[in-house]
């Protein structure tokens, strides 16, 4: 059932896409077409002409050819804007994370099969990506998502010696900045939000949206020593990308998350794994 409303997904996004190929292609030749019928209305003695021809009122054929020569206009101004604004391909990469941020806000809204919208966050801290989920998870139009985060347990002990010395805190206070979002205004729009503590030291993080969207980035070590997230870089794969890359961008993000949430960051501060089995992934 899934690979057949995929296939029904893709089949009208092809549809789609032809259908706007033909109007960016199209359209010019429209406009020459209504331009050259204003200019020969202009000239005298064509007007009997069109009343020869059945047409009796030349004001109303003006008109009409105007709204095409218009609506040629009004085409031609959205293939410069989309010829100016970086569009969000099957695979995209965004050397800033406010790219990333106004790339994926964009996707999400995007979104309209209530199937959907789902997010899933591996994260670090939560200190950028909350913020950003926070405004965009308020406004009135959306509605009913579920999210689910992960981030670093205050009291890991693991990740400390490789980690900034606030990051721990730094995580405990975002969670407390969801729990208070949800009981308002996560709970006014039937939102679902489920955090997840870990106790291991973070190297990918990311997103995931619902239909399968993916923005994957992964930690830098800094001069220091230790781990950095300011200014790291991201990779897009989008859900319509089947290749073996995108595969592997997706499987990687879902380790990792997968991991995340079923860490029992207590246990995995003083677990021995010489005697300790790991818990099990899901499937």
């Amino acid at each position: 059932m899934k690979d057949d409303a995929k296939g029904r997904s893709r089949g009208v996004q092809l549809a789609i896409d032809r259908i706007d190929r033909f109007l960016e292609e199209g359209h010019v030749w429209v406009a020459l077409a209504g331009a050259g019928a204003l200019l020969l209305l202009q000239i005298p003695g064509v007007d009997g002409l069109i009343e020869k021809l059945g047409l009796e009122n030349s004001l109303q054929l003006r008109i009409a050819v105007a709204v095409i020569l218009l609506a040629s206009i009004l085409l031609e101004l959205r293939q410069l804007r989309r010829s100016v604004t970086p569009a969000i391909s099957a695979r995209q990469h965004y050397p800033d994370p406010d790219e990333m941020y106004d790339a994926l806000k964009g996707k999400a809204r995007a979104i309209t099969d209530p199937e959907h919208r789902e997010i899933k966050v591996l994260g670090l801290t939560l200190y950028s990506a909350w913020p950003v989920l926070e405004f965009f998870l308020e406004r009135p139009e959306i509605t009913d998502w579920t999210v689910k985060l992960a981030t670093l347990s205050k009291d890991a002990t693991a990740p400390r010696e490789w980690v900034p010395v606030g990051w721990p805190q730094e995580s405990d206070t975002t969670i407390r900045q969801i729990h208070e979002f949800e009981k308002g205004h996560g709970a006014e729009h039937n939102h679902k939000i489920e955090i997840f503590e870990y106790g291991f030291t973070p190297v990918v993080h990311g997103f995931r949206l619902g239909n399968g969207d993916v923005f994957l980035s992964t930690l830098r070590w800094r001069p220091d020593g230790r781990l950095g997230k300011h200014r790291f870089p991201y990779d897009y794969v989008s859900a319509q990308d089947d290749s073996a890359a995108a595969d592997a961008m997706r499987a990687l993000f879902k380790s990792w998350f997968d991991r995340a949430i079923c860490s029992d960051a207590g246990a995995s501060t003083t677990a021995n794994p010489d005697t300790d089995p790991p818990k099990e992934l899901p499937e």
